[in-house]
């Protein structure tokens, strides 16, 4: 697997194919070697490295090259979303692997049809923005198909009608729950 990083990594990568700005960096080559190396001898591999290393693609070519299921764990939204709809898709095209992926997020990201009926019927609303949130929360849940906050863009992530919405571990009802076959 060394030899495919290096190779990776290269003036004549498959990346630099795909991507005009991709510029080989030294540091990057040496991270994603560790990582390959990790990888091979199942070890354990702590990195840090600066802004502009190259981060993402020096652990997502060796992760995606050595061919088993990775978990990446991300310290935010955003750079989730941007690893899922940018980076994972580029380097999956530029070697040409044959890869699947899937987005987690926490339960607290969806809708729950238990609590959004809950919520309605309760009426207990602190603002005019709760009950017009709620509005339009309950017509994403109709046709959404993931029940994912981040995709009813107008209500804000931090809206605080979201945690009247949508559930936790602690107070999910799992199989009990009434709306167990629509749950997202």
């Amino acid at each position: 697997m060394s030899a495919e990083v290096e190779r990776f990594f290269s003036e004549q990568s498959p990346l630099a194919a795909e991507v005009a700005s991709f510029r080989p960096r030294a540091q990057q080559r040496e991270m994603a070697l560790a990582v390959a190396e990790a990888i091979r001898d199942n070890a354990i591999l702590v990195v840090e490295a600066g802004t502009g290393t190259g981060k993402t693609f020096a652990y997502l070519v060796p992760a995606l090259l050595a061919g088993g299921k990775v978990i990446i764990s991300t310290g935010t939204k955003n750079l989730q979303d941007q690893l899922f709809q940018k980076d994972l898709p580029m380097v999956r095209d530029a070697l040409k692997a044959p890869v699947s992926v899937a987005l987690l997020k926490g339960r607290s990201n969806y809708v729950c049809h238990y609590h959004l009926a809950r919520t309605e019927s309760d009426g207990m609303f602190k603002t005019r923005d709760d009950i017009k949130h709620l509005g339009k929360i309950k017509q994403y849940a109709k046709v959404s198909d993931s029940g994912d906050k981040g995709g009813l863009a107008d209500v804000p992530e931090n809206a605080p009608i979201w945690m009247q919405v949508t559930s936790t571990r602690d107070n999910c009802l799992g199989q009990e729950c009434p709306n167990h076959k629509e749950c997202f």
